[in-house]
């Protein structure tokens, strides 16, 4: 390795970025709310899965036994 080569561990990751606080705060309400919708779909689908496979499957079978 040559001396005169500068090492990846010289380099500086505190840059400061122009990042307008308003903007980033907006952002950070709608983040959060688009997530919740997102698992909150996954959620009721699976639930409406269940339920459809329970009427049409485990109901028209009667009781086992």
């Amino acid at each position: 390795m040559a001396v005169d080569q500068p090492l990846a561990a010289d380099n500086s990751f505190e840059e400061h970025d122009d990042i307008d606080e308003a903007a980033l705060a907006a952002v950070l309400r709608i983040v959060p709310l688009g997530a919740a919708m997102l698992a909150g779909s996954a959620v009721a689908l699976v639930v409406l899965g269940y339920l459809v496979i329970y009427l049409f499957v485990f109901l028209p079978r009667g009781v086992v036994g």
